[in-house]
């Protein structure tokens, strides 16, 4: 780990800290800026829709720390999955994503995209918008119609 990754580590850690106490003292939560939960590249920032949410409630980092997607990716099935991941993210490990197909019952697609960052639809990538698009006429086909 870099040490800018365990930096990072350590502010996430102490803010999830600080949220517990200013919650036990106060009763209210601490709100928290939106880049100390996930810390995005200064680059990838312009991906983010003007006017968002800046400060969220420290919980809500709380609330992905502890959820572990690995313990729970096997009961999605039946249901089709579909993981889609950078093969270069700048700020989720590839292998993230890997770990959850190996864990995911049947069926579930993994598609690792070359040339893409961590909000590939942002990027209007024809691929990626390909594999979405063909995957959810497979499995959530439109019915009716105008």
């Amino acid at each position: 780990m870099s040490t800018g990754h365990v930096r990072a580590w350590a502010k996430f850690t102490v803010m999830l800290q600080e949220g517990k106490r200013h919650r036990e003292r106060t009763g209210e939560s601490l709100m928290v800026p939106r880049y100390d939960i996930v810390p995005i590249p200064e680059h990838l920032r312009t991906h983010i829709v003007e006017g968002s949410v800046q400060m969220f409630p420290a919980e809500t980092a709380q609330s992905m720390f502890d959820f572990r997607a690995d313990d729970v990716v096997g009961k999605i099935a039946p249901r089709p999955l579909l993981l889609l991941h950078s093969a270069s993210d700048s700020v989720t490990p590839t292998e993230q994503s890997i770990e959850l197909f190996k864990r995911a019952g049947k069926p579930t697609d993994l598609h690792l995209f070359a040339e893409t960052d961590h909000f590939m639809l942002a990027e209007d990538n024809p691929r990626v918008l390909a594999v979405v698009r063909e995957w959810l006429e497979r499995y959530f086909p439109a019915t009716g119609g105008r």
